[in-house]
Formats: C-alpha cells, structure tokens, sequence
C-alpha cells in the first residue's frame, strides 16, 4: 500500500489546517491497519512560505524537533520543525546499534522518501546526571507534524504522519485537536534574553591542569598520539530558557552550520550548531570529514588573516588534523571498496572560529548499513583521540561529569539517505539552567592554557547570546 500522499497544490496558511483536518477526519472510513502495523503514513501539502523556527516558537506542545543541514548545494538541503510524537524509539543503558536501526528501517519505505526518523545518541557510557534522563541514552522520533523546506525553491511544506495503528476514531479526533491548536501566525514574539546569574566550570581551571597533567607518564612523556578532554560550563540563569528562542538567537550567529534541537518537554532540550559532519549517505555513497585544528577569529581583517596564517603553519595543529584524517580514512578502508580524501585540508571560517578541513568519501560495500557506519566511525579522533580504546577510558576517568549526547551523532535516518552531524559545539537545557559542552584536542606539545582558550572560543557564540545589550 502506498504510504505517501502529496499534491502539488500551494495552499494559503489560513486554510492549510482545514485541508488537513478533511484528509484526517476520514483515515479511520478509509484505512484499516490490519496488515501494516508498523508502517507509517504520510500526508504532504504545500503551503505558503513562513519561517520555521518562529513557527516552532509558537507552538505551545511539550516535544519538538528542530534540524537544518549546513548550506552547501541548496539542492541537497533542506530545514525542518517538527512537533508531537507519531513515532519514537528511545532507550538506556548501552546501545545496540543493529537494533535501532533495524527498527527504524523495518518503518521506512521506498513510496514515502520524505519519512524521517530524528534524532541522536550518547557519546559513549550511559550517563547518571539526571539532566539527561529525558533523552535517554538514544532516543529517535517522527513527528506529528512538520514544517520543512527543502530543495532549490526552498518550498515549503505541511507534513502529518501518523502510524497506521493508531488509526482510529478516538485517537484520530484527539490528533485533530492537535491540529486546530497549530499556529500559523506569521509574527512571534520574544521575550527579553534570560541573565546569567552564576557560572561552574566542570573541571575549574585547577582541576583542567590537573587532568591536562594526566595525559603525560610519571617522565613527562605524552601518552597517547592525540586525546580530546572537554569541559562542561554550567549557567545559572534568572528565568526559564525556551529552546526554540536559544536556538533562533544561536543559528543567527553560526550561519554555516548544521543546527539541530531535541526536545523532550517544555524546558528540556539538547540543542547546538555544529560545524562538523560524521557522515552523509545517500545510497552507497558516503561523505565524511575531518575537523581538527583551531584558531580563534580576528577583531578586524588584519587579524583574522594573521591568525588564518598562524593555524595552517602550526605544526601543533597539523598534528592534530593529520591523526583525525588518519583515522578516518582507516575506517573508510573497511567500510568501502573506494575511498577519496582531499590532499589538503582546507580552511573554514565560522562566527566562532577558524578550522581545518579535509573531506572523505567513499562507495560502500554491499549491504553496509548505517548501524556498521556509526558503530565504526563513531567516535571519531577529533572528538575522542587516538588510540580509540586508550583515550575512551582516558576519558571516562578523567572527565569529571557525563558527556551525554555531547559530542555524539544527531541527525536523522530516512530510506534511501542518513545524515549525521557530531554534536559539538552544543548544550543542555534545563528549565533555568544551561550547560555548554565543548573540547580541545590534546597532542606533543599542546599547553593547558592554550587548550582551555580553545573551548572558550568554542562557547564563545552561546556565551553572547546571555550579554546582548
């Protein structure tokens, strides 16, 4: 049974609900889930242009969903809000990637392309702050509803998708109470940015020389060929954060970045503007990259390109790309019959930084599918280090709090395509308290206080929005 419907009709803001509301009112006359207990069914209507995330703004619903991928080709882009739940998959403890993936492929299906499940995963161990009970140690979902834009017109689009075991007429008639609660209104309004009030460094600058001291032997000697140490910064704030506002006032100020936002109930969300892809598949293609190697931007022209000169010369930091390179490729290897790098990395400027870049890419053995490429490519070095097993446990007992999903894959999963972003540059928000995540990338000759700048700059674009003047 086809599991799409579509029209190519453009309908106005005040009548998209109403032309919904007809398609649902007659699911349960028209579709018995007898058979298809585990598919989902899909229905997109175009409509005119709004903006997504003032639109999520606006809804007044407990979970949302927020992900946009980093502008490169238009064609290959697209933006997306979505609210409620039709579907989710979420769990603790350790994570069995064959699982979660098999349940999300068994869901998808060639006739619906657009389906997609959204979501993330923690970095490593399940954690025990309770800040992050809410997302478990994965937690994946297809929302009720949906905003997108996609493609070269950047068209946008209603979607409602409901599985077919919950069609009928008790839960249909509670989904259309969903509906006619959508807001449409064009304008939103945002309330004053929340004050900081108290700050905690998770280590505090003694406790960073301290673990920075123990990534060396008893002789001096470092113990790996490259580890990244994090550091968490909590934020006492003197009201409630809303997340889709944080984020609006976030993506302003990091344009060239995957942004993405998990949220679990009004004031919770895991939510960040991250720079760096894991990988993008799109059939048996694969595109990877490496992001290591850091320098902050300049005040002024001069000095930014002073300090872009400073970064590709650095021997330091070309240690550092050069191990995350490595690494990836290395896995490629196992994962593909073919494997493309660039000979050179190049360099990319962002709002809060400047960064090397090498991208990969690769044609897939057969019947690879995306739980192997996550269970193998993630941790990447240029979040974890390397060797792999070493700085892992390294990690475990050095840092002094949970990553959680810092630093792991977000982003979503559909039939025929996966897209995952590492979620750095990201944060924990919990009612009135913010936590900001971020890492530096340790090898010879890396200094504490030069490491503990890095992150710093890292946060720099969450800390500006809390002093807007």
């Amino acid at each position: 049974m086809i599991t799409l419907f579509r029209t190519n009709q453009v309908y106005g803001l005040d009548e998209i609900k109403d032309i919904l509301a007809t398609h649902i009112r007659s699911l349960p006359a028209r579709i018995s889930p007898v058979g298809m207990p585990f598919k989902i069914l899909r229905y997109e209507f175009y409509c005119a242009p709004i903006d997504i995330l003032p639109w999520l703004h606006n809804q007044h619903v407990p979970c949302k969903v927020y992900w946009s991928g980093r502008p490169e080709k238009e064609e290959e882009t697209f933006e997306v809000g979505g609210i409620g739940v039709a579907d989710v998959l979420q769990g603790q403890g350790d994570i069995n990637y064959g699982e979660v993936f098999s349940y999300m492929e068994d869901r998808l299906s060639a006739d619906n392309p657009h389906l997609r499940y959204y979501g993330g995963m923690q970095f490593d161990r399940p954690a025990t702050d309770p800040h992050w009970a809410g997302l478990g140690s994965y937690r994946f979902i297809v929302p009720r509803f949906e905003l997108l834009k996609a493609g070269p017109k950047r068209q946008t689009a209603l979607a409602f998708n409901v599985a077919f075991q919950d069609i009928e007429r008790e839960k249909i008639a509670a989904i259309l109470g969903d509906l006619a609660a959508l807001d449409f209104s064009a304008q939103t309004t945002y309330r004053s940015t929340p004050k900081v009030i108290g700050r905690y460094d998770y280590p505090d600058r003694q406790g960073w020389e301290e673990a920075f001291a123990k990534t060396k032997d008893k002789d001096g000697r470092f113990r790996y060929d490259k580890i990244v140490l994090a550091r968490k910064s909590s934020f006492d704030l003197d009201v409630y954060i809303n997340p889709s506002a944080l984020l609006k006032h976030l993506r302003d100020k990091t344009p060239q970045c995957f942004h993405f936002c998990f949220q679990t109930d009004t004031t919770t969300a895991f939510l960040g503007a991250s720079p760096e892809r894991l990988y993008k598949r799109t059939g048996d293609q694969i595109v990877t990259e490496a992001v290591a190697g850091t320098i902050s931007r300049g005040v002024n022209h001069g000095e930014d390109v002073a300090l872009e000169q400073e970064l590709l010369r650095s021997p330091k930091n070309a240690l550092e790309h050069g191990y995350v390179v490595e690494g990836i490729r290395d896995t490629l290897k196992e994962l593909c019959s073919s494997v493309r790098a660039q000979s050179k990395a190049r360099l990319v400027k962002l709002g809060g930084g400047q960064h090397l870049v090498t991208q990969l890419q690769g044609k897939l053995h057969p019947k690879v599918s995306d739980d192997a490429i996550i269970g193998r490519l993630h941790p990447t070095p240029a979040v974890a280090g390397c060797p792999k097993e070493d700085v892992l446990r390294a990690i475990r007992e050095i840092e002094p709090f949970d990553r959680g999903w810092y630093a792991g894959p977000v982003g979503y999963i559909s039939y025929n395509t996966a897209e995952f972003a590492v979620a750095i540059r990201s944060a924990l928000v919990n009612y009135d308290k913010l936590f900001l995540y971020a890492g530096a990338g340790i090898v010879e000759g890396s200094t504490p206080q030069g490491e503990w700048q890095e992150i710093e700059t890292k946060i720099g674009n969450f800390i500006e929005v809390f002093n807007k003047e």
